[in-house]
C-alpha cells in the first residue's frame, strides 16, 4: 500500500466513524435520552458484562478509571446502574444495572441494531459478513479486543 492510499483509507475510515457519531447522536439525542454517546456506550458495556467491576469497565473501553467513574456517576444518578462496594477489596465497586437501567439498555441496543441494519443495507449478506471480517481483524491489530 503506498502513502496515498494509506491516506484515502484514513480518510474514508475518519468519514465513516464522524458519519456514524452523527446518525447515532441523530437517532439518541441527549435532549430526548438524558444521555451523552459515552454514557450509551458505558451502559451498553455495563449491560454486557452485567454486573462489572468500575476497573474492568475502564480497562474494557480504554479509558481511565477518573473518567469512568464521572460517567458512572452520572448513570448511577440518573438511576440505570447501582454500585456496590466489592466485598473482597473494598477500594472496589461493581456495577449493575437496574430494572429502569436494562429498559434504556434495550432501546440502545435496539436503536443501535436498527440504524446499524439501515446504513448497512446498502451491503450484500456476503460484503456484510466481509466487512465484519475485516473489522475485527482491524481492531485486533489495534489492540482493541473488548468484543
Amino acid at each position: 500500500m503506498n502513502d496515498q492510499q494509506a491516506l484515502q483509507i484514513n480518510q474514508a475510515l475518519f468519514s465513516l466513524t464522524h458519519a456514524y457519531e452523527v446518525r447515532m447522536s441523530a437517532e439518541n439525542p441527549p435532549e430526548k435520552t438524558g444521555m451523552t454517546l459515552f454514557d450509551c456506550a458505558v451502559l451498553m458495556v455495563i449491560g454486557q458484562h452485567n454486573p462489572i467491576r468500575s476497573a474492568d469497565l475502564a480497562q474494557r473501553m480504554e479509558v481511565r478509571p477518573s473518567t469512568i467513574s464521572i460517567y458512572v456517576k452520572r448513570l448511577s444518578q440518573k438511576s440505570l446502574i447501582k454500585m456496590k462496594r466489592d466485598e473482597t477489596d473494598r477500594r472496589s465497586w461493581w456495577l449493575e444495572l437496574t430494572a429502569a437501567g436494562k429498559v434504556a439498555y434495550r432501546m440502545i441496543i435496539k436503536g443501535t441494531v436498527h440504524y446499524t441494519r439501515d446504513f448497512l443495507s446498502v451491503l450484500t449478506e456476503e460484503e456484510s459478513n466481509t466487512l465484519h471480517a475485516i473489522l475485527q481483524k482491524m481492531t485486533h491489530a489495534l489492540g482493541y479486543t473488548w468484543q
